[in-house]
This record gives C-alpha cells, sequence and structure tokens, in this order.
C-alpha cells in the first residue's frame, strides 16, 4: 500500500479547498484500489468540501468534522485534510448506515459490516475504520461491542468526530454528503498487517480510590456511600461551578480511571455532564458497578511522553512483519480531543513530540476526537471504548 496526505486552510473557498486537496501525491502514484478520508474543520462547510471533492474524484471518501488534525509535517487546528490510500495488493470497501437511534444502533452496525464484507467478496477483512455519529444517548461501547460482535478478531480503528460547540457541527462524511447521525466505515483486506498502539495518561492518588456502587450505562449515581458529585467535592473538584459556561477543560483535565473490571482491564472515562440535582455525572462511555474509580490529574508532560512512548511501542510491533519482508506505509492517528485541549496555548506539544522519532519516509494521517475506537489488551483481538487515549495504527 502507498498513500499521501495532503492539508488546506482554505476554510471558505471550497473550490481552491477541493484543489489542494487534490493537488497530487507527489511519487505516489494511484494504484488500482484507491479510497480517501477526510477530516474536515468544523465550522467550514463540510458538507460542500466533501460534495467538491467527491464530483472530482474517482474514489470513495468518507471522513468526518474535527477540531483538530495530525500529519508528518506537524499539528492543524483550522485546516481540512486528505488522506489517501492506494493498493494493487489491497481491497477497500465502504458503507453508510441509515440514521441511528438508540433503539436500531445494533442493527445498522449489522447492517454497515455485512455490506463492507459483501463488498470485499473473497478477501477477508484484516482493518476497520469507523467513524460513528457523536449521539450522547448511545455509548461509544455499543459500537465496540457490535464491531466485535459482527466482525470477531477483526481490529478496529476509529472514533467520534469533534466540534466547538460553538454553532460549528459535528459530522461523518460520506458519498458527497455530510450526516449528524450515521456510521460511516472503511474495511480492508488484502496484504494488510496493522499493528497498534493505544496509550491513555492516567496519573493517581490512591486516597482517591472508590467503589462505584451504583451506576447505569454511561451515568455513574453512587460512589462507596456517596453520591457522586459529594465524592467529586471531596477530592476537590468545584463541583457547583460546573454546571455554569464551559467545563469542558475541567472534565478533560480530571478524567475518571476505571480498574477491576471485567478481565481486569482498566480505562479511563471523560465526564461531559454533571447533574447536581441526582448527584450525577454522564460520560461517552460505559462505567460499570463494582469498578475501582478515582478521579486523575492530567499533566501537559505526561501527554507528550506517552505519545513518545506510544510511537517506540508500534515501531517495536513494526519490526516482525518488517523483518519477515513486509513495508509499513502509513500510520493513522486518533487522539482525544481532551489532550488537545489540555495543552494549550501549545496545543502542537503532543504532535510535535510524535513526530521526534517518527520513520522517514511513512505518512501520518490523524484527527482528534470525542472518544477513541482500538484494540484492547496485548493480543488486540477485542475492540474498545477509550477516552483520554493516543491510538496509532501502522498499515
Amino acid at each position: 500500500m502507498n498513500s499521501f496526505v495532503n492539508v488546506t486552510e482554505q476554510i471558505d473557498d471550497l473550490a481552491l479547498a477541493a484543489e489542494e486537496l487534490l493537488s497530487g501525491g507527489g511519487e505516489c502514484a494511484l494504484q488500482g484500489n484507491t479510497v480517501g478520508i477526510l477530516f474536515c474543520y468544523s465550522d467550514m462547510d463540510s458538507n460542500g468540501l466533501v460534495s467538491e471533492l467527491s464530483k472530482k474524484v474517482g474514489f470513495p471518501i468518507l471522513g468526518c468534522t474535527t477540531i483538530a488534525t495530525m500529519e508528518h509535517h506537524g499539528f492543524h487546528d483550522i485546516a481540512a485534510m486528505l488522506i489517501v490510500l492506494t493498493a494493487d495488493d489491497c481491497v477497500f470497501a465502504t458503507a453508510v448506515s441509515e440514521p441511528i437511534t438508540p433503539e436500531n444502533v445494533a442493527e445498522q452496525i449489522d447492517r454497515a459490516c455485512d455490506a463492507v464484507c459483501q463488498k470485499l467478496g473473497a478477501d477477508e477483512p484484516k482493518l476497520l475504520f469507523a467513524l460513528p455519529p457523536y449521539i450522547l444517548e448511545i455509548m461509544l461501547d455499543e459500537y465496540a461491542t457490535g464491531f466485535n460482535r459482527r466482525c470477531p478478531g477483526v481490529p478496529v480503528l476509529g472514533g467520534l468526530p469533534s466540534y466547538n460547540a460553538n454553532g460549528d457541527e459535528n459530522l461523518t462524511l460520506f458519498g458527497g454528503e455530510a450526516y449528524p447521525d450515521r456510521l460511516v466505515l472503511l474495511a480492508i483486506g488484502g496484504n494488510l498487517r496493522p499493528v497498534f498502539s493505544v496509550n491513555n495518561v492516567c496519573s493517581v492518588d490512591a486516597d482517591r480510590k472508590r467503589k462505584v456502587t451504583e451506576a447505569k450505562n454511561n451515568t455513574i449515581y453512587r460512589v462507596g456511600s456517596q453520591t457522586f458529585t459529594d465524592y467529586m467535592r471531596e477530592v476537590g473538584l468545584p463541583v457547583d461551578t460546573l454546571t455554569q459556561g464551559n467545563a469542558t477543560i475541567t472534565f478533560v483535565s480530571n478524567p475518571l480511571l476505571l480498574e477491576n473490571v471485567k478481565d481486569g482491564y482498566s480505562f479511563a472515562r471523560t465526564l461531559h455532564e454533571i447533574d447536581l440535582e441526582e448527584g450525577s455525572g454522564t460520560a461517552i462511555g460505559q462505567i460499570p458497578v463494582d469498578a475501582t474509580i478515582s478521579i486523575c490529574s492530567l499533566h501537559r508532560d505526561e501527554i507528550e511522553q506517552a505519545a513518545a512512548a506510544g510511537l517506540l511501542s508500534l515501531k517495536e510491533k513494526m519490526a516482525g512483519p518488517q523483518d519477515e519482508g513486509y513495508s509499513y506505509s502509513t500510520v493513522l492517528a486518533v487522539s482525544c480531543i481532551g489532550r488537545h485541549l489540555l495543552m494549550s496555548p501549545n496545543n502542537d506539544a503532543e504532535v510535535n513530540s510524535l513526530l521526534t522519532e517518527f520513520p522517514a519516509g511513512l505518512t501520518l494521517g490523524g484527527f482528534y476526537s470525542y472518544g477513541e475506537l482500538g484494540p484492547q489488551g496485548l493480543e488486540e483481538t477485542q475492540n474498545f471504548a477509550h477516552n483520554e487515549s493516543l491510538i496509532l495504527c501502522a498499515i
């Protein structure tokens, strides 16, 4: 497989933006099978741009909105990015769901998976790239569970689109259209040996650890004998002011760490809202009863160190297939918007750390997400809904 990435800062002139995104890939000529992944700044006419691009190319394009992107030349916060994957020895299949609701989400995941697998034909999917819609009533875990059920053993990379929530839009993109409520899916088969690095940043004080005693789906009500909001007060968070104005920075810099859950995994969850009247907190992902919970304090230097460690881990995993003759061309990345926001005003610090030892000759392309999808565990056979993470996938 070969790839290239183009970036444009022309967020108002869509014709010029499309021209710059399709301005060529240098020495990367298109091969027999090609697909494009588009990330649009959330405050531009995403529908217009994906429509403009789809008129000009002979290959499918899917993607989503985002507040920031990364590639092998650096960080971009007001731009659009097009990643083009092209190969003679890989096959690509894309699909878009019908509008998703809490009632039909499992059915729509199944239909999208069935559609891409049917298009692949005799080729088994080696990787799914999934961009679900951002719907707070649907836990991100439902997508990971659905992919694990319908395509067992197939690794998934992806995440929720992001936006600034100040009049801009949160959308997935497919076939010349933009949608607020549809899953878009890419399956890749053929000569592909994807490897992953999943890195979470969680430093924690043992005195903050408690047992989750009451929770339902992604809402936590009680911790030990306290309401969740009383627990937050105890550890020093300004609970009574978090319902006023934008609490995003406080939430992302103080993620929940959940430990001692099924299979021994630990993972992070980012709060999205609290309810003072019922004493609860709601996250984008599931919070299991009986898990050990703690509120972490996330720091800028940890984010930079984790990015460097994540790349080192990825390179180590690439070594085995490379020794056997496989050639990697591309690293796809999905990072949490919390990591981006917490670095302000040096929002490019994570990307700069990642690029310090980035392999020469490889393409990097990725975006900042409201929640990340990727493998969990050393075997990488089960997919999971992550928060506060940086997920890297080499293909």
